[in-house]
């Protein structure tokens, strides 16, 4: 898959309906993707994790749960929803720019604001997205999404 159509015609458009865009927006999700199943893998290997941000169901849970209380930006997911209702999970695996949006969603929950350098989104990734206790590592960050240092925009 090439980087570009996934920023292009992805996820920018997907950032653009939920009013959570930009460019360190954008390099983060396509480093998570990178890093998280290389945007080859629909499924975990080893785990329940879904799509290509390997989002698990409990985290997927989660993030409907804070929607609830959080209703312009529901209405805004909404257009990317396929159906009527709450989606299952498995429109994580088959829904890219509704797998973005609940990606992007995770990461808009947290305070802190994301980094601008190739690093600092590693850093920011291992720590909110793959969490402490996960497997993943900084150094496995920059190694999977090095890709992006081409098309890095600061």
């Amino acid at each position: 898959m090439q980087i570009r159509d996934l920023r292009q015609l992805v996820i920018r458009p997907t950032l653009n309906v939920l009013h959570m865009g930009g460019v360190n927006a954008e390099n983060l999700l396509l480093g998570t993707g990178l890093v998280e199943s290389g945007f080859h893998h629909l499924r975990q290997i080893r785990g329940p994790a879904l799509g290509f941000y390997q989002c698990e169901p409990a985290t997927y849970d989660d993030i409907l749960r804070y929607l609830g209380r959080r209703p312009v930006l529901l209405r805004r997911l909404r257009l990317l929803m396929v159906g009527e209702g709450v989606p299952e999970v498995s429109q994580l695996v088959w829904n890219l720019r509704y797998a973005t949006a609940i990606c992007r969603i995770h990461y808009w929950r947290i305070p802190e604001p994301i980094p601008a350098d190739f690093e600092g989104q590693a850093a920011y990734w291992k720590r909110h997205y793959n969490t402490p206790l996960g497997r993943g590592t900084v150094a496995k960050y920059l190694e999977c999404a090095h890709p992006l240092t081409e098309g890095f925009y600061p």
